[in-house]
Order: C-alpha cells, then sequence, then structure tokens
C-alpha cells in the first residue's frame, strides 16, 4: 500500500508541474479517455500506431439538431470540423470517426455562454469566442486539434478558413439537383477539387447527421454517419 501511495503522489506532482510550466493550457478529454495529451504547442503529434483518443458522444443519442442543421466549419481530404448543439466536433474521415469534440459543457467554466468558432486555413487549430450575436468577432481561447490542449489567444486569428454559404437547399437552383430533398441539408459547403462536401440528416435527430461528399460531375454520393 505504501509504494502504491508514492506512486500516486509521483504522479500527481508531475502532473502539477507540468501545468504549473503552462498555466493557461487546458487539456480537454472524453470521460473514456483515460490517455490524454498535454502540450502546449503547436507540433503536430501523431498517435502511436494502434491508439486513439476516446471522444465521449453517448448524450447524442438524445440528442436533437436544435432550430438549425449544424455548421460545417472546415473540410478537407481527412477531416471535417463542424458546430452545432453538441459544441464543436471534428470527424476524420479517413478512420470514420469523432476524434475530437468541445462541448458546451466543457466550457462553461471559459465564461463562454455562446459558441464562436472558426477554424484555421491548415485545419489544425479550433478558435474560440464567445457568441454575443453583435458581428464582434473576438477569438479568447485556441484549441490544438492534435493535441486537444485549449489556450487562451495572445492576439487575434488574420488568416480563418472560410466554408462558402449557398441559397438554402429545397430554393436553390444551382445546387438541388445534387441534393435529396427528402434530407435536412446544411446551407455551408466546402469544394473540393470535383466534388464538395456538406451536412444533412434524414430528420431532427442528431445521431443521424451525416457527412456528404458529392460529385459534381455524376452527382454520386459517399456518405459518413458521423456519430454511428
Amino acid at each position: 500500500m505504501k509504494k502504491l501511495a508514492i506512486i500516486f503522489i509521483s504522479l500527481f506532482l508531475l502532473l502539477a508541474a507540468c501545468q504549473a510550466n503552462d498555466p493557461d493550457a487546458i487539456t480537454l478529454v472524453g470521460q473514456d479517455n483515460e490517455h490524454p495529451i498535454h502540450r502546449s504547442d503547436n507540433e503536430n503529434f501523431t498517435l502511436p500506431e494502434g491508439e486513439e483518443l476516446a471522444v465521449d458522444i453517448s448524450d447524442i443519442e438524445k440528442m436533437n439538431i436544435g432550430p438549425e442543421m449544424p455548421r460545417l466549419l472546415y473540410a478537407d481530404n481527412n477531416i471535417v470540423v463542424m458546430q452545432g448543439t453538441f459544441g464543436v466536433v471534428v470527424y476524420n474521415m479517413q478512420d470514420s470517426i469523432v476524434t475530437n469534440r468541445i462541448s458546451y459543457e466543457q466550457i462553461k467554466s471559459y465564461d463562454l455562454p455562446m459558441i464562436l468558432a472558426s477554424v484555421s486555413q491548415d485545419g489544425k487549430t479550433i478558435f474560440i469566442g464567445n457568441d454575443d450575436m453583435s458581428n464582434e468577432y473576438i477569438y479568447t481561447y485556441q484549441y490544438y486539434i492534435s493535441t486537444r490542449v485549449i489556450k487562451k489567444t495572445t492576439q487575434q486569428p488574420s488568416n480563418l478558413f472560410s466554408p462558402i454559404t449557398i441559397e438554402t437547399p429545397g430554393y436553390n437552383e444551382e445546387y438541388d439537383k445534387y441534393f435529396d430533398l427528402h434530407y435536412l441539408a446544411g446551407d455551408k459547403i466546402v469544394e473540393m477539387d470535383n466534388s464538395f462536401i456538406y451536412l444533412r440528416s434524414k430528420d431532427w435527430n442528431m445521431k443521424n447527421l451525416q457527412i456528404v461528399i458529392c460529385q459534381y460531375e455524376d452527382g454520386e454520393n459517399k456518405v459518413f454517419d458521423v456519430f454511428k
């Protein structure tokens, strides 16, 4: 028992020392994550082969989409970042899994009642502020996707990714030919080489949210179920 107590105390002191070295950095992890990774820089990080960071999405099963579709913030050939009543999540299309989540519950302690979120052009950093409806886009924190560390922002970002806003699906002469109008569809898209990415759901249940890659040439879809 004494050996266990000594080991526990040593680990506690080590973690405390790490936090003291960078008091502004906080690691956001899901409830199922037993191996949080704490880093304070923006260096790329790759998990050891065979490992993955668990993200708690257990509350999604009973979650409604809300008054509007989740908003697409960023997409490339590997990941999609989106915001909705779940907070902000990152979905890895290569592994078909949610890898990151910043929930409203987690962000309460940062005095951010409404999340304003944007993503850097390189898709590595999520900038977060309070959406006070005043059109003043002021970001107070930055979250590194590769490490799950959130820090105070020392200066406002100048180069943010911006999805394309289209006319409301169902009333869109240019894009309605690509949509299955039996689905709810978001009005944000990200154009790739010969395709575009958008979000849709067959109903107002968040568990049915999908990412769709639609080919311009033939309208063929590749579909990812975000929370299944």
